[in-house]
């Protein structure tokens, strides 16, 4: 398997990557889709990577660079004043012949570097479906914490997890273990604290 940035020449192919996963999963919260002209948009940001086996492609990871006057800017959730120096980790699938070999994590690692490189970035943001186990063991795998909890995209829970390129986000305060399952404490208190280690059941909060 060979990992290469993605061109508009790849763009049918993703697009029939990503239907192929969305219609496998069993629940399809999981998968927020995207549009042909928003993968045309990621494409020309230059931040979208692929793994090809052969000529086939098996997975994908991007971020996008948002507009810096978003109303739902993920700036905010995270304490972020300038905006331009924001950039999200927005999306990833895995073929379902391909899950299992750990490839999620080696596109965002690889992504992560590509971003650092870049310069212009200081804070990746991303948000995470709270029962979406394997995407929230991948976003800690890679420096990740939860910084918010809250109701978005039409009424849809999600974590907004931040990751600081040069000084990262430090455990400081109470500490507070949470079942991952506990929506309610965290939207009650997702502003509070930090969301920093996950073990599969529980999440480690400390009070901001």
């Amino acid at each position: 398997m060979k990992v290469r940035k993605l061109t508009v020449d790849d763009l049918n192919d993703i697009m029939t990557l990503q239907t192929l996963v969305y219609e496998d999963l069993q629940n399809k919260m999981i998968l927020e889709t995207i549009d042909e002209p928003e993968f045309t948009e990621m494409i020309e940001q230059g931040f979208i990577i692929g793994v090809f086996e052969e000529e086939d492609l098996k997975a994908i990871r991007a971020m996008y660079i948002p507009p810096i006057d978003d109303p739902e800017h993920l700036a905010e959730d995270g304490g972020i004043k300038d905006r331009e120096e924001v950039i999200y980790s927005e999306i990833s699938f895995i073929h379902p012949d391909c899950r299992g070999q750990g490839l999620q994590t080696k596109l965002g690692r690889q992504l992560v570097e590509r971003v650092q490189a870049d310069g212009r970035f200081k804070h990746i943001l991303t948000t995470v479906l709270p029962t979406n186990i394997p995407s929230l063991k991948d976003k800690f795998r890679l420096g990740f914490k939860i910084v918010n909890t809250r109701i978005m995209y039409g009424g849809k829970y999600r974590h907004v997890m931040q990751l600081n390129l040069n000084e990262p986000l430090e455990a400081a305060g109470e500490k507070k273990t949470v079942d991952y399952k506990n929506i309610e404490w965290m939207l009650d208190h997702g502003k509070d604290y930090i969301g920093f280690d996950f073990d599969g059941e529980n999440i480690d909060y400390y009070l901001k």
